[in-house]
């Protein structure tokens, strides 16, 4: 008796050794769980502080695939194979903690984190785990120079609020083990706290950003109405005091200032060398007889360019909108001259600088002093500024 109760100890001892380690995780303040020791943490898992609204976005340190759950990530992968942009995974751990109205769709659906093909895909019968269920699939994962056969585990338990989504190169987990060690992980969940106040905070995020854009909105066109540009259409620009001003709503909207500077003589020959371009600007500080303010916009040009017209910006700034280049087209023939203007635009929802959606001074205020160094010949090089 003693030598087959030692047997069975024995037996039990080399297959509990066989199972690979799990660690204990935190899932961020919310929950814990313990995975294979081999993986690593693919998020910041920091505490979460209760979201104010709005800030959902701005506050998580994990992801937020779809507005059903909150996903977590462990990870190994192939050193060599994982190069520039491509990432080849030997195991991806994705934990979901789902919200408590997800639906069964939503618990077999694989987070749209988890984006991991496989060639000649083949689904294995569906076992049953504890209080969930485990759905298996076989196949080739083909990444970069990676193929390997490899399996999907999908297990869903809607008693703990838990999804895992586990892809393993064969290699590393077999499909036995695999079994094994979901049942486990899964059996190690447990909520801390339940983060009812972020699936709130996600919900709301669409219509607070809806509100924030209308209201970001409202205040550009009562800005401008105050500013003399009640009727302005998309398209169509406005020419006050020397100054362009024209209005976009396609793709988003936009507003655009732009100020004509002058022209500068191109080389007879037509020569790239020694073309002129904008100079650097003192980013503040004083230069001796020369005003130092920085500027608000940027420098851009236009001028013949492989037998055309077109106009650039060394900062990546954005072109003149299309009513604004049609003006400023039907002016600059000359193809002997390169031709400066000063612009900037606001994207009315991106804007990071309100002041920008509330007046026009912080552009117009600074026009004088961008004129006064085109005049002293400070903005571009090389050759003598002229006015148009």
């Amino acid at each position: 008796m003693k030598t087959l109760l030692s047997i069975c100890l024995s037996t039990l001892a080399i297959a509990c050794s066989a199972q690979p380690r799990l660690t204990e995780r935190p899932l961020a303040d919310i929950a814990r769980i313990a995975v294979p020791a081999n993986l690593s943490n693919e998020d910041k898992l920091t505490v979460l502080v209760a979201p104010s609204p709005g800030s959902a976005r701005e506050q998580s340190p994990y992801r937020t695939d779809l507005m059903e759950r909150l996903t977590f990530g462990f990870s190994s992968t192939y050193l060599w194979a994982s190069m520039g942009s491509i990432t080849a995974y030997r195991q991806q751990l994705i934990v979901s903690v789902m919200a408590p109205d997800a639906t069964d769709e939503e618990y077999a659906s694989p987070p749209g984190r988890m984006a991991i093909s496989y060639e000649q895909r083949r689904r294995l019968p569906v076992r049953t785990l504890g209080t969930g269920t485990l759905t298996t699939f076989e196949g080739i994962y083909a990444r970069g120079s990676v193929t390997e056969p490899a399996y999907q585990f999908v297990y869903a338990d809607r008693a703990r609020r838990l999804q895992l989504v586990w892809h393993a190169v064969r290699k590393e987990v077999d499909l036995d083990s695999g079994v094994a060690q979901i049942e486990r992980i899964a059996a190690s969940f447990r909520l801390v706290r339940d983060p009812l106040d972020w699936f709130a905070a996600m919900r709301a995020a669409p219509r607070q950003e809806a509100e924030m854009r209308a209201g970001r909105l409202a205040s550009v066109k009562a800005m401008l109405k105050r500013e003399g540009y009640g009727a302005l259409e998309p398209g169509k620009p406005v020419l006050r005091n020397g100054v362009y001003l024209e209005w976009m709503s396609d793709p988003e909207p936009r507003y655009q200032l732009l100020v004509p500077l002058g022209r500068v003589r191109a080389a007879a020959n037509g020569s790239v060398v020694d073309r002129p371009r904008p100079l650097p600007q003192p980013a503040g500080a004083p230069v001796a007889g020369k005003s130092s303010r920085p500027l608000a916009g940027t420098i851009g040009w236009r001028e013949v360019s492989d037998g055309d017209w077109v106009f650039s910006n060394r900062d990546n700034a954005y072109l003149p909108f299309k009513g604004i280049g049609a003006m400023l087209a039907a002016r600059q023939q000359d193809r002997g001259f390169v031709f400066f203007f000063y612009s900037a635009t606001v994207r009315v929802e991106e804007a990071s600088d309100e002041r920008r959606l509330n007046s026009l001074s912080w552009f117009l205020d600074g026009v004088p002093d961008v004129q006064a160094r085109w005049r002293e010949g400070a903005l571009v090089g090389p050759g003598k500024p002229e006015q148009d």
